[in-house]
């Protein structure tokens, strides 16, 4: 990672140094209050897309915050997302399980374009999911707080533009940032919604969905299989049902995991962005602690 800054003098924390030199801070899931004491920030660049460690942080410095969006983590969550709606697209799991009882039948299959993948969550994550399904040609929908537009995608927005959306919806992805907003938001009233026997993904973080909602459904297969790569404790408790559980598929978060030598790239062209007046793409909170708009 030095590598990519050859100018600078590089501190971990815990190291020997004196805050006031510190003008750049590169950060994941931080120590909260830590960051207000360097009062000569420039800029604080994150290590990944969440923005939930700073949400959390009632100190935050007086320099602008910028997310992590890496076009190699947007690949592989892509990928991740597009393996598995082609599991659950191509009845996989039905095979496999049939396997076992040496049972040969086959299934028809909707074609692609009739297999409605809704993806929740339009910001940056969610609209290169969303355009890497259409491209494989499935019919997706993009859901988020305001309108987009999406190559191939039918973009909408609201509450009740959802629950008519999720009643049509053959897989479920979740691609929402965790806040205020958000945490809850997959109860079972929203998860019911969906269509009999819908799959869901979560690729975005747990304490969005309710998990015993989810296991409720499961249970009674109004969902008829749950990926889940984030959970609200990670690593996953030993003592969690999910781990047993028939319909359900535990990756360890790693649909998108961050790379050192890209990540270190894109952060060394942002800092050299900062240095010549310019601003960076993907801000979280700018001088006077505005907060954009978050995409959901």
């Amino acid at each position: 990672m030095a590598s990519y800054f050859p100018l600078e003098t590089l501190y971990e924390l815990g190291d020997a140094y004196n805050p006031d030199d510190i003008t750049y801070a590169i950060v994941w899931n931080h120590p909260k209050g830590d960051l207000a004491r360097y009062k000569n920030l420039k800029a604080v660049f994150s290590t990944g897309a969440g923005t939930e460690h700073f949400d959390q942080d009632p100190n935050l410095p007086n320099a602008p915050i910028f997310r992590l969006v890496d076009p190699n983590m947007a690949e592989d969550m892509a990928l991740y997302a597009l393996y598995w709606s082609l599991h659950f697209h191509r009845k996989f799991e039905t095979y496999r399980t049939q396997q076992t009882a040496k049972k040969w039948e086959r299934y028809a299959t909707p074609p692609a374009h009739a297999f409605h993948i809704c993806v929740l969550g339009q910001g940056a994550m969610g609209q290169f999911i969303s355009e890497h399904l259409a491209k494989n040609k499935f019919k997706v929908s993009g859901w988020s707080r305001s309108p987009k537009d999406v190559i191939g995608v039918q973009s909408f927005s609201g509450e009740t533009a959802l629950t008519d959306t999720l009643a049509e919806t053959d897989v479920l992805i979740s691609c929402l940032p965790l806040n205020d907003v958000t945490r809850g938001y997959l109860d079972k009233a929203r998860l019911s919604a969906l269509k009999h026997g819908a799959g869901f993904i979560n690729i975005s973080r747990g304490p969005i969905v309710e998990t015993k909602a989810l296991l409720d459904l499961l249970d009674t297969r109004h969902i008829s299989a749950a990926v889940l790569d984030v959970f609200d404790q990670e690593p996953l408790d030993d003592n969690s049902p999910l781990w047993d559980h028939p319909n359900v598929h535990v990756t360890p978060h790693m649909s998108g995991m961050t790379n050192t030598q890209t990540a270190a790239k894109i952060i060394a062209e942002n800092i050299a962005k900062v240095k010549s007046g310019k601003m960076p793409d993907n801000m979280y909170k700018d001088w006077t602690g505005r907060h954009p708009s978050a995409d959901k």
